[in-house]
């Protein structure tokens, strides 16, 4: 039986090449109010979405992701924040502490996140397209500079969104028996066994691609040879959150 948001879901494909077609506000005004539906850890809601209009500070931010022309091309970019800035105020405007730990950041981080997926799916139900920007973590420090923000608001990602050029092909991902477990976390034996034959899988993917030689795994092994983004935890720290 069909299930118009499943479907919406598994047609999914990250957009890299956009068409100059400006989002609507009201689209996304719309969108926003239903990703705020997400679940949100206690009702605190701790996050926000900063839509960055200025064309200077978008190609600025291109640069910063990594030379990423989608933030600037994009009909539309945002940055997804974790956000604790209101609960301070609430705390300053009370008269009390507002004490942070590990646990909440990981808090802000979580809520946040569900908030972007939902928005993500919410867009992309409007037939437009979405790429999520990692990159944007390169260069936090230039980044806050920039869009001089308060201690509390804390960048996590950039999402572009707008009207793809050409709907690109989703990469397979790990069949659900690699992702989808009863019980028990699997033996080593069987995790190992799993990835070898998802290898295969990623192989003809990229050999479709022109990319011959190349599977999921070496991949994943050349990404995590070496710490990434080592500066963030000095990073987030610096705008007041605790990681301990």
């Amino acid at each position: 039986m069909s299930n118009p948001i499943q479907d919406c879901m598994t047609a999914h494909s990250s957009v890299r090449d956009f068409k100059p077609t400006p989002v609507s506000a009201i689209v996304v005004e719309r969108c926003v109010e239903a990703a705020q539906m997400a679940s949100t850890s206690s009702w605190i809601q701790a996050y926000s979405l900063l839509q960055v209009h200025d064309t200077g500070e978008r190609e600025a931010l291109a640069e910063l992701c990594g030379g990423q022309a989608q933030v600037h091309e994009a009909g539309a970019f945002f940055i997804v924040m974790a956000d604790s800035r209101r609960h301070r105020l609430v705390a300053q405007t009370a008269g009390c502490d507002h004490v942070q730990n590990l646990e909440g950041f990981l808090v802000s981080v979580i809520d946040a996140g569900l908030f972007a997926q939902n928005l993500a799916l919410a867009f992309e139900s409007e037939g437009l397209g979405i790429c999520f920007i990692g990159g944007l973590r390169n260069k936090l420090d230039e980044v806050d500079s920039l869009l001089q923000l308060p201690q509390g608001a804390w960048p996590l990602f950039g999402l572009c969104v707008g009207t793809a050029k050409e709907k690109p092909d989703g990469r397979p991902r790990l069949p659900q028996s690699s992702i989808l477990h009863h019980n028990r976390y699997p033996t080593d034996l069987d995790v190992t066994a799993a990835t070898e034959a998802f290898d295969e899988v990623a192989a003809e993917h990229y050999t479709q691609r022109g990319l011959p030689g190349r599977n999921w795994s070496g991949g994943i092994a050349r990404r995590f040879m070496a710490p990434l983004r080592e500066d963030l935890a000095a990073y987030y720290a610096s705008k007041g959150a605790r990681l301990s």
